[in-house]
């Protein structure tokens, strides 16, 4: 467990009052059992970021997995995520606990993000001040709760800009399992959304799907539509140990450039891919191997690809931003044939951790393509 999931002698604990919400007209007769977190560093005069939790009991539990509350007392107070108050909401009940989760988490469209939006964030808001844009709203989920704040996100891009999903159910067709073609549907158009993925190896295997191949699948999707985001794949199983393993981690990469928190704001560090990489494509099986040659002058980079067929290539643009390497050129004569033949511009988006690149290459427009490509520092 990371240290920043325990208590830390001289970090200012935030406080968590425990509420009940029973007056839905978006779930009428369901009550809502949730927990609101206010960190230390609360002040009326400023607008605090604001970060919902499905399953929120979970969460919150000073003694669980996430313990949510601690992980956002040493962050907070180390400046590596903004002042933030956390809303731990429970599925509805009516006779029997939990008996709303698969009710409001399972089904796709808005029905959950106007509960959040017109009743719940209103009503915690009489009492803190929150901000009203979707750059300072996150939301997390577990299992169908994953699934749930994911569709948040999607549906009200303009209200929450951030989305981690434990282990989510991206299964049950046609309902999360759709997602992946709704994704790859908006490439060249993705929605303004960052998003965090956790799997385990040996998660859920049922008739509706399989948990892993489903959230292996919403990688590749979230790939090919470039969307900004994390996917983590332990060798876990269908709970939260992984993800609380990694929660500090999570929270620092997705509030990483909010203003006032550490980092936020600096320029790229171009070092980190001035160079020469060896670039190995899948081409449909056949192995493409290159070198791409990257430099930089006054704050910009210019490139060069050497290729084993087509030789010298010119990189026609190059930018490295946010930890993704982007550089496009004309497909060259052995290349036209992954764009059908036709002359075109090939797009390389490769992320860059530490010596290692992994991505793709792309291009077209009826259909787009991607080829797999990873790459490694040489020397």
């Amino acid at each position: 467990m990371d240290s920043d999931s325990l208590p830390q002698e001289g970090v200012p604990k935030g406080t968590v009052t425990k509420r009940v919400w029973n007056e839905s007209g978006i779930y009428p007769e369901a009550s809502h059992d949730y927990w609101v977190y206010v960190p230390a560093q609360y002040t009326d005069a400023e607008p605090a970021c604001v970060m919902v939790f499905q399953d929120g009991q979970g969460y919150v539990a000073a003694h669980g997995p996430m313990r949510a509350p601690i992980v956002f007392d040493n962050l907070i107070h180390k400046g590596e995520m903004p002042v933030t108050i956390g809303i731990f909401i429970n599925p509805g009940r009516r006779e029997l606990e939990y008996n709303q989760r698969a009710a409001q988490y399972v089904p796709l469209g808005d029905a959950y993000a106007r509960f959040l939006l017109e009743e719940i964030l209103p009503q915690v808001g009489k009492d803190y001040n929150l901000v009203d844009n979707a750059a300072g709203r996150a939301i997390a989920g577990m299992s169908d709760g994953g699934l749930c704040a994911f569709t948040v996100a999607w549906e009200r891009p303009d209200a929450f800009s951030k989305v981690v999903s434990h282990i989510g159910s991206f299964t049950r067709l046609p309902g999360g399992g759709a997602y992946p073609w709704m994704i790859r549907e908006t490439r060249g158009n993705p929605k303004p959304i960052r998003v965090f993925l956790q799997d385990g190896a040996n998660d859920l295997n049922f008739t509706v799907g399989s948990w892993t191949l489903a959230n292996l699948c919403m990688e590749a999707a979230l790939k090919f539509a470039r969307y900004d985001y994390r996917f983590e794949l332990g060798d876990g199983g269908h709970n939260l140990q992984h993800g609380g393993a990694i929660f500090p981690d999570t929270l620092r990469w997705l509030w990483r450039d909010y203003p006032g928190v550490v980092g936020a704001g600096a320029p790229a560090a171009l070092d980190k891919v001035v160079g020469e990489w060896e670039i190995s494509t899948n081409a449909h099986g056949a192995v493409r191997a290159s070198v791409l040659h990257v430099s930089a002058r006054d704050g910009a980079l210019a490139a060069t690809l050497d290729d084993d067929v087509d030789g010298r290539i010119e990189i026609t643009a190059i930018t490295f931003e946010d930890g993704i390497l982007s550089y496009e050129y004309t497909s060259p004569p052995s290349q036209m044939s992954w764009l059908k033949g036709a002359p075109g511009t090939i797009t390389a988006w490769l992320k860059v951790a530490g010596n290692t690149l992994d991505g793709a290459v792309g291009g077209g427009t009826a259909p787009a393509f991607d080829l797999s490509v990873k790459g490694q520092r040489k020397g």
